[in-house]
């Protein structure tokens, strides 16, 4: 119809849908969007809503200071508007105080403008600033007054059946009870707003209720019950704290998407064509960060967490008599495309294999990479099992047809396996798994055709077969460990070794680990393989004399390793048997390492520097909340990934480079040293030292060597004996 002033009220209204339901991000575009309206229309109530609700939602998220500033800007629209406006910004603001402890403007903004709220605001605004009266009087020493605020709030509640309220202004009676010693009176009270958070699923009531309960018992001189209401509040507090990590890494762009609007206000008022400029460039750069975040760098498709964490949404979405369908794609021998016509041409055979997919596919439907030459497809609400088989099917047709790359036609084939929910599983591991089962069937019966999965399955007899000679390996003395160099820039100067595990398997060769070590994590020798390997190392950094030589010895470290309580007596058990001072040792984990119990990872890498131990962030870039783990933990070093590095002398390179540029800048801003992965040039080097990047790892300077041949690149050693011996560049 054209009415985009209907359309703001109703962007608005999706908005607030999708703050009930916690979708934060989505909830932000929705209230952005409000606001990019309700300015182009010069509609000063539909600001006032966009600005007031972002304040809740900053609230919400415990974003104060963002909230702070969103009302008080919603304030100076509500002075020209009617008084209802100025009284829900006024609640707003309030509130704010309240929760950033400034008790006195909180009571002295309730005298001011209670008149103007009881005379033209609903009720319920009322007793939402009486909770935040009484909880300021409380903790300014007055609980007399407190119990009577919350007790005149709380049968004004009840009156209009305020069940919000009523939890609210319960707890508020019961914490002045218990501060006046009335504890008979408190018990009651606080049994019925327990029941009621719990009713109403609200868990910050919950928590707090908790909490209550704990110091009633207490008081009580019950101990063990306090003692369990304790410990009851502090795992939900902890699942809260879980939840607002995960809701501040959602809001973290949208929050530069905020800055890039009032930004862009500022220039459309100004008529400023400079700054317009400076703004659309600021607008491309935040783009492909957000793009970087959900995208393979390489083919533009979805990338790995990104396609998992939509096919459980699509899976959470899932009706009575609807299907959902996953297809596992993996390329037959590219790997000859790689060794026959080079690394630059299988990337470019990787692009046009996404852009085929995508082309097959609905829009609805979405294709992911999910590593190498491996793609997945998840189409979402599929009528009939069938369909997906169909689907997959047209996905190895399109595939099979010639290539034309570099001038040359490429002619490939893929194995496919498909599996569909709720039948093949019924969350996003599951159902990946079982694809790539099929799609294993497919590939060890020579490939180019279309395997559905059947429960019979089972994993594939080599893997088998692997898992069993594995479990024997460290025992037999199969493992290995390679070295590869970590050079400074301007040099280059050896800075260090990686320790790299290999295993050396009597009939099949060299097994790498990208085969191996996910079979040890399934199955727990990792624990031991790892324990070997951080052992192995350190003891060799000490043979090597790195303590003399200023050098460091990095260990990379699995999940399961790093979540076992004695990890850090055990680094330090290690360190104190090898005599390997702490500073000479860098333990490497990555970014989803960490995110799978984030205090648990402040915990640990706080004790391991505390000892000394360096820690480093691994490939970084790969992951979805890269920023907010740099922000959260107090890292040594960080490791970007060698996918950037690929892009440096390609097409995208301008951006790239942009990227590396910010990313360095915020590591030395953060105290950390700077490692870039897969270098493979002397463009790139160049490219790197200009940049300010510390240090560097690849092939140009160093591949994994065995310990004799990675001795030689030792500062002052004597090449070792042998033919084909690499010299550092």
């Amino acid at each position: 119809m054209g009415a985009l002033d209907l359309e703001c009220r109703l962007i608005n209204g999706l908005a607030l849908a999708h703050h009930r339901l916690g979708e934060y991000d989505r909830a932000f575009d929705c209230f952005l969007q409000t606001l990019r309206l309700a300015q182009q229309l010069g509609d000063d109530p539909g600001r006032f809503r966009a600005l007031n609700n972002l304040a809740s939602l900053y609230t919400d998220t415990g974003n104060l200071q963002q909230a702070l500033d969103a009302v008080r800007e919603a304030l100076s629209i509500a002075q020209t508007l009617s008084p209802t406006f100025r009284g829900a910004a006024m609640t707003h603001l309030i509130a704010i105080h309240t929760r950033l402890g400034e008790y006195e403007q909180t009571l002295a903004l309730a005298q001011a403008h209670l008149p103007l709220i009881l005379e033209h605001c609903p009720p319920r605004w009322l007793g939402t600033i009486q909770r935040d009266v009484a909880r300021a009087l409380l903790a300014q020493g007055r609980p007399e007054e407190s119990l009577a605020a919350a007790q005149e709030g709380l049968e004004e509640a009840h009156r209009r059946q305020d069940q919000e309220n009523i939890g609210q202004l319960t707890l508020g009676v019961v914490s002045a009870l218990l501060a006046l010693g009335r504890l008979g009176e408190a018990r009651p009270l606080l049994d019925e707003a327990l029941v009621l958070s719990r009713d109403m699923g609200s868990r910050p009531l919950e928590t707090e209720a908790l909490a209550l309960m704990a110091t009633l018992c207490e008081q009580e001189g019950d101990h063990h019950a306090a003692l369990g209401y304790t410990r009851a509040h502090f795992e939900l507090e902890r699942q809260i704290h879980a939840s607002e990590v995960e809701s501040r890494s959602q809001l973290l762009t949208a929050q530069i998407r905020l800055e890039l609007l009032q930004r862009e206000a500022e220039i459309e008022r100004l008529r400023n064509v400079e700054l317009a400029q400076a703004n659309s460039k600021l607008q491309q750069t935040q783009q492909v960060l957000l793009h970087r975040a959900t995208h393979d760098p390489l083919t533009g498709v979805a990338n790995r967490a990104h396609f998992g964490h939509s096919t459980q949404q699509a899976l959470d979405s899932l009706q009575g008599g609807e299907y959902l369908g996953l297809i596992f794609i993996d390329l037959d021998k590219f790997k000859q495309v790689n060794d026959t016509l080079g690394h630059h041409a299988g990337d470019q055979l990787l692009q046009e294999v996404a852009r085929r997919l995508k082309g097959v596919v609905r829009a609805s439907d979405l294709v992911g990479r999910i590593g190498g030459d491996e793609f997945t497809v998840l189409l979402r609400r599929v009528s009939a099992v069938q369909d997906a088989r169909a689907v997959a099917a047209k996905l190895l047709s399109v595939l099979a047809e010639p290539f034309r790359i570099e001038g040359q036609t490429v002619q490939i084939t893929a194995s496919v396996g498909c599996a569909v929910a709720p039948t093949d599983g019924q969350d996003a591991e599951a159902l990946q798994r079982h694809a790539d089962t099929a799609m294993y069937r497919v590939k060890h019966a020579g490939g180019n055709q279309v395997l559905h999965f059947e429960a019979d399955m089972g994993e594939p007899a080599e893997r088998r077969a692997l898992e069993r000679d594995l479990r024997g390996a460290h025992e037999r003395g199969e493992l290995r460990l390679h070295y590869q160099g970590r050079f400074a820039l301007g040099g280059p100067r050896l800075v260090g070794f990686e320790a790299l595990i290999r295993w050396q398997h009597p009939t099949r060769g060299l097994i790498s680990p990208a085969v191996f070590i996910p079979m040890a994590e399934e199955s727990r020798a990792i624990l031991t393989i790892g324990a070997w390997v951080l052992r192995e190392a350190c003891a060799q950094a000490v043979r090597w004399r790195f303590a003399e030589r200023g050098l460091c010895m990095s260990v990379n470290v699995s999940p399961m390793q790093f979540e076992q309580p004695t990890f850090v007596a055990d680094v330090q058990s290690t360190l104190r048997a090898t005599g390997l001072p702490a500073r000479q040792l860098v333990l490497e984990l990555t970014e989803s390492l960490v995110m799978r119990d984030l205090a648990l990872a402040q915990r640990h890498i706080e004790e391991l520097r505390a000892l000394g131990v360096q820690v480093a962030i691994d490939d970084f870039g790969t992951g979805y909340s890269s920023l907010s783990v740099l922000q959260a933990l107090p890292f040594d070093q960080l490791k970007i990934d060698r996918s950037f590095t690929s892009h440096l002398t390609t097409s995208a390179s301008q951006r790239v480079t942009a990227l590396l540029s910010a990313i360095i800048q915020l590591a030395h801003s953060l105290d950390m040293t700077v490692t870039v992965e897969g270098v493979e040039d002397d463009t790139q080097r160049r490219l790197l030292t200009g940049l300010g990047c510390d240090h560097v790892q690849g092939f140009l300077l160093a591949r994994p060597l065995p310990e004799a041949q990675a001795q030689a690149l030792l500062p002052g050693e004597a090449p070792a004996p042998g033919p084909g011996t690499p010299a550092p560049n």
